[in-house]
């Protein structure tokens, strides 16, 4: 499984606080190691499918999409509330 990033995505990321791009990484690490893993807490996004998130943090989440069988496309890192809004 390979990771690819939307330019939003690396937007985002780099406006993160530094303890959450922290958290991130090992959250992005444990997706390429198993992307079912419960820690991740993955769920699909009400209305908009084919898309998933999973969590960062109590606060965090990434929005992705699965390309194919081999790639997961990261397309946000945001707020919980905000990443809803716009996935």
């Amino acid at each position: 499984m390979k990771i690819a990033r939307t330019e939003v995505f690396k937007r985002d990321y780099l406006s993160l606080p530094p303890r959450v791009r922290k958290t991130a990484n090992k959250q992005i690490v444990q997706l390429l190691v198993d992307h079912m893993h419960p820690s991740l807490r993955i769920e699909g996004i009400a209305g908009k499918k084919g898309l998933f998130s999973v969590r960062v943090d109590k606060r965090y989440r990434i929005s992705l999409f699965f390309e194919g069988t081999d790639c997961i496309l990261l397309r946000r890192v945001l707020d919980h509330d905000d990443l809803y809004k716009t996935p």
